[in-house]
C-alpha cells in the first residue's frame, strides 16, 4: 500500500492538493479553475467525475472553482466539516457533505485538524492504514496537539507563507492587513514554519512540502533555506523540502 501526493497549486490566487491511495483519489481544496484542475487531473492519469473534494475552510482561494468543477461533474462528493458547511454553500451554490472530525474517504482514514485562522478552518492527515501525509495551510500558530499529530506522517505540507521582515517592510501592505497575517489566526512565517520542521524531522518526517508562499513577502529560496537551515540545526540530515507554487504542479511524491 502506498500514499501519494501532489501540489497542484498553492498561494494566495488559488490552492489545491491531490492525495490518492491508488483507489480512490482526494482533492484538498479547489481553489483554482475548473479548467486548470481538470487538466492536472489529466497528467496524474485521473479521472475528474471520481474524485473526492474536502474543503479547508472557505477563502476563496480555496473554494473558487468548486461551482464550476461541481457542475461539469455531478458524481463529484465535496467534504468538509460543519463549522465550514454553511460559508461554503453560500459562497458556492453547493450543499457539502458534513464529516465527523474523522472519517473515511474510500479506504483512507482522514483526520481533521482545527487550525488557527480568522475563519474556521481546518487541516487534513490522510492515511491508509500504513502511512500517513498531511495538508495544513492558513495557519497563524502550530500547537503542540497539531505538532503530534503531525509527527507520525511521512510527508507533511505545511504553511511557509512570508518573511517577516520582508511583510513589515512592504509598502504595499497597509497596516491592519499586516497584523491580520503576522497574528495567530493569519499566516505562518518562515520562521515559525522552520521551528514546526525542526520537530517534526526529530520525530521522524522526512519529507516536507512549503505551501501557501507569499508573492510578494517570500521567495521559494528563503522559505527553503530556513526550513532546511533549523532542520539542520537540530541535528538531522535524512529530509527533503520542497517549495509548492502557485503557477505549476509540484511532483508526486509516493510514501509506501
Amino acid at each position: 500500500m502506498s500514499l501519494k501526493i501532489c501540489c497542484l497549486a498553492s498561494g494566495s490566487k488559488g490552492n489545491c492538493c491531490y492525495v490518492s491511495d491508488g483507489t480512490t483519489d482526494i482533492l484538498i481544496d479547489l481553489g483554482i479553475s475548473a479548467t486548470r484542475a481538470e487538466k492536472c487531473l489529466s497528467v496524474l492519469g485521473v479521472n475528474p467525475d471520481n474524485v473526492r473534494i474536502l474543503v479547508t475552510h472557505a477563502h476563496s482561494d480555496h473554494i473558487n472553482g468548486l461551482k464550476i468543477f461541481c457542475k461539469k461533474h455531478g458524481s463529484v462528493k465535496v467534504v468538509c466539516q460543519k463549522e465550514v458547511a454553511e460559508a461554503v454553500a453560500r459562497a458556492e451554490g453547493i450543499a457539502p457533505l458534513v464529516a465527523q472530525r474523522t472519517f473515511r474517504v474510500g479506504d483512507m482514514n482522514v483526520t481533521a485538524l482545527p487550525v488557527s485562522h480568522d475563519v474556521p478552518c481546518f487541516g487534513y492527515v490522510v492515511s491508509d492504514g500504513a502511512h500517513s501525509v498531511a495538508v495544513i495551510t492558513d495557519i497563524g500558530r502550530v500547537s503542540v496537539e497539531q505538532m503530534n499529530a503531525l509527527s507520525s506522517c511521512g510527508i507533511v505540507m505545511l504553511e511557509c507563507n512570508h518573511d517577516v521582515e520582508m511583510l513589515k517592510a512592504n509598502p504595499r501592505y497597509e497596516y491592519r492587513l499586516k497584523k491580520r497575517i503576522l497574528s495567530d489566526c493569519g499566516h505562518l512565517s518562515n520562521s515559525d514554519c522552520a521551528t514546526a520542521c525542526a520537530y517534526l524531522a526529530s520525530n521522524g518526517v522526512k519529507r516536507f512540502i512549503l505551501a501557501h508562499l507569499s508573492e510578494e513577502n517570500n521567495t521559494p529560496d528563503l522559505a527553503v533555506n530556513t526550513v532546511s537551515s533549523s532542520i539542520a540545526d537540530a541535528g538531522v540530515t535524512d529530509f527533503r523540502i520542497t517549495a509548492a507554487k502557485q503557477d505549476a504542479m509540484s511532483g508526486l511524491y509516493e510514501i509506501c
